[in-house]
């Protein structure tokens, strides 16, 4: 059986650490059957935590279900077409949050030319597990793309209700979501974390979340978990844990009845 996992709030705690319980637990469970994550990160940052942790990770569901590898090969992609996606940050610039995309290899990219080097250091520093961006603009970067863009992420630090609302109605053609308390991002219209796990390889999986871009998963599967601080409109959808490690040991009790 195959158990998928979110990262943030779920897998990893705010500094985006692993609990020795749950890296033991997962460690325990490969060695009898699969593991992957379901994240809004990108595919290189899933693959320097699993390295991290030595964790074996064939599935992967990343960028909020705009991309789904399995064993390293990419099996799916919903992207935002690039020129339509270099309108976009043109016109986010314009309510002056904190833009960035983040490209397949994991570098970062940042509005430099128009918001200038100084507000970049204080927004690395502000967010420092986003790691060091690249010296390259945004859009010098994005002009020299030929993919389209898998997501663009937002920071926002006030009035996030309102923002939400307002990039909502302005890019109505695409999906538009607060991933966390001050964060929105945003892909193509159709993306989502469902969609991508039907394009992989399996017909059934065990699924843990705790946010509201995990719904569409836990609405879907028959055998999912929900971390105790979720909202509570997600409550309903699975049995409430503390942890992974928690959910997998339940399962495990299944295995030995």
């Amino acid at each position: 059986m195959l158990f998928l996992s979110d990262l943030d709030g779920t897998l990893m705690d705010s500094n985006g650490e692993i609990t020795i319980e749950d890296v033991e637990a997962i460690h325990q469970w490969t060695q009898k059957h699969g593991f992957g994550f379901v994240t809004g990160r990108d595919r290189a940052f899933c693959v320097e935590l699993a390295s991290k942790y030595q964790l074996s990770c064939e599935y992967m569901i990343t960028d909020n279900g705009a991309n789904a590898y399995y064993k390293d090969e990419n099996v799916y992609s919903s992207l935002i077409e690039l020129s339509e996606g270099i309108q976009m940050c043109k016109a986010i610039l314009e309510y002056k949050v904190d833009l960035f995309y983040t490209d397949e290899f994991g570098n970062r990219y940042y509005p430099i030319a128009c918001y200038g080097k100084e507000r970049l250091h204080i927004f690395e520093t502000k967010q420092p597990g986003l790691g060091q961006f690249s010296n390259m603009d945004l859009f010098d970067y994005l002009n020299t793309r030929d993919l389209g863009l898998a997501k663009l992420s937002m920071y926002v630090e006030k009035d996030m209700d309102l923002l939400l609302n307002e990039f909502k109605q302005c890019f109505s053609h695409c999906e538009v979501m607060a991933t966390s308390k001050d964060y929105i991002e945003i892909t193509r219209k159709g993306t989502n974390k469902w969609e991508a796990f039907c394009h992989l390889p399996i017909e059934d999986a065990i699924f843990i979340g705790d946010g509201e871009n995990d719904l569409c998963i836990l609405k879907n599967l028959k055998n999912t978990y929900v971390m105790e601080h979720a909202p509570e409109c997600l409550k309903s959808f699975g049995v409430s844990v503390k942890s992974v490690a928690e959910a997998m040991n339940i399962e495990s009790r299944k295995e030995n009845v």
